[in-house]
């Protein structure tokens, strides 16, 4: 169980020991995130995947995070924390690597496509979080 306000990198370690005893031949990217909305503040670890994007008016950009191995893959899996802060009015965009696979580009290109599809994303509907995925996968996929 995950009580409010836990160290996320603290959450995916017990994530981690649970996968070692129940599917010890498998691994698994993740993230784990705690939001303060009353501080615009987010508490992130992250195992193997992608990092979120920062989406808003002044900035799209993303979400610098450790490099770590996914759940499962080392003996004793570890990794930093970060936080960063939230504008009123920014989104945070979360997304799976398929969709980055599903473009048919190189890993640096896809990331691009990704950023451009964002960035780009109509000033009216980014209060609405369909709205932006729905642009965002117009966008990025083929």
């Amino acid at each position: 169980a995950v009580m409010e306000g836990e160290d996320p990198v603290a959450v995916l370690s017990d994530l981690e020991l649970l996968l070692r005893l129940t599917e010890p031949a498998r691994s698994a990217t993740a993230l784990f995130a705690y939001c303060e909305p009353a501080l615009r503040r987010i508490t992130l670890a992250g195992a193997g995947h992608s990092p979120p994007l920062l989406v808003g008016e002044r900035r799209t950009e993303y979400v610098e995070t450790s490099v770590s191995a996914p759940l499962g893959m080392l003996s004793c899996w570890e990794a930093p924390s970060v936080e960063f802060q939230v504008a009123a009015g920014e989104t945070v965009l979360l997304y799976t690597d398929g969709l980055l696979h599903r473009t048919g580009d190189r890993v640096d290109r896809a990331f691009a496509r990704l950023h451009a599809a964002a960035a780009t994303v109509p000033r009216a509907a980014r209060q609405d979080p369909g709205a932006i995925a729905d642009h965002v996968l117009r966008t990025v996929l083929p």
